[in-house]
């Protein structure tokens, strides 16, 4: 599964007014502890339902909790290899989420991007299985590694064909704090051996410390 952005941060095919703004940017789909909790400050308008705030100091997750679903998951650090292609956790760990480390961490200003499998063919449902059963206002908590926390509202949970991936959705810039949850969806493939689809949720911090 191929997202529409280079390792250098360059989207391919889209002008330079549309580079995503992390430090360096890379797509593939479906810290040091600080000891208190970060600031929180005003944001611009956000996503509808949005609270418009965001945290101001990095610090990598640890875990996810999505009771609606009950999800309570271990997070590692994912990267992007020499073709761009954004790497999930291991097979051997399906229920492990991973966390796209060259974005903001969750809570900070911008798009936070957590990546997980929807099944496996050795272990069967895997740990985002039923990401596509989250309904809007849904929570989502992620646990940071400098203590704190940061809770985020399901604003909306939609599909869409691998051919028409929402890159910039995702990963492009926005003025507030969104997380993005990313797995595979829809119709699977056996022919190909992969699904026809990425279900993706984005939601807004609602409240953090």
């Amino acid at each position: 599964m191929r997202f529409l952005v280079r390792p250098d941060g360059r989207w391919r095919g889209l002008p330079a007014l549309f580079i995503i703004a992390l430090v360096v940017a890379g797509v593939w789909m479906i810290g040091t502890s600080l000891g208190s909790s970060p600031p929180i400050v005003p944001a611009g308008s956000g996503f509808p339902g949005g609270s418009g705030t965001y945290l101001t100091r990095s610090s990598p997750p640890v875990r996810v909790s999505i009771g609606t679903i009950g999800v309570d998951a271990p997070v590692q650090r994912v990267d992007v290899n020499a073709d761009g292609m954004l790497q999930p956790p291991s097979l051997k760990e399906p229920k492990t989420v991973g966390w796209y480390s060259r974005g903001p961490s969750p809570g900070e200003r911008g798009n936070s991007v957590l990546v997980g499998h929807v099944d496996t063919a050795a272990t069967g449902p895997a740990v985002f299985y039923e990401l596509g059963r989250l309904k809007p206002g849904d929570a989502v908590t992620v646990a940071r590694e400098d203590g704190s926390s940061a809770t985020f509202r399901v604003d909306a949970v939609q599909l869409f064909d691998k051919t028409a991936f929402p890159a910039g959705q995702v990963y492009g810039p926005v003025p507030d704090a969104r997380l993005e949850l990313v797995t595979c969806g829809g119709t699977f493939d056996r022919h190909r051996g992969t699904y026809l689809g990425n279900t993706v949720v984005t939601a807004s911090l609602l409240s953090a410390g």
